[in-house]
C-alpha cells in the first residue's frame, strides 16, 4: 500500500498527494492494500513543474486504484525532473 497523505477536500473528494504528484478523487475504499477508486473515470492525477501544472484524466485510462493512476503519473513527472530534461523544447 502507497502511503499517500489523504485529505478531503471542501468540495466534495479526497486529495492523495506522495511525492510531487496529486491526485483527485471522488471516492475511495481501501481492499487488499489498494485504494479502490469508487468513480474511476472521474479521478485526475497532476503534478507542477514551476508554475506550470502537468495533469491527466483517468476517464480513457480507467486505471481503478489509485496506486495504478499514481504509477502512470510517475513515469510523466519522470521524463520531466530527470537529469538533462528540458520540457520547453
Amino acid at each position: 500500500m502507497y502511503h499517500f497523505k489523504i485529505v478531503k477536500v471542501q468540495e466534495g473528494g479526497y486529495k492523495f498527494e506522495l511525492e510531487g504528484i496529486k491526485l483527485l478523487v471522488d471516492d475511495y475504499r481501501v481492499i487488499n492494500d489498494k485504494h479502490i477508486l469508487k468513480t474511476p473515470t472521474k479521478a485526475i492525477a497532476f503534478f507542477n513543474i514551476g508554475e506550470d501544472i502537468y495533469g491527466v484524466s483517468n476517464e480513457s485510462l480507467n486505471l481503478d486504484t489509485a496506486e495504478a493512476l499514481y504509477d502512470t503519473m510517475t513515469r510523466q513527472y519522470s521524463v520531466f525532473i530527470s537529469p538533462g530534461a528540458n520540457p520547453i523544447s
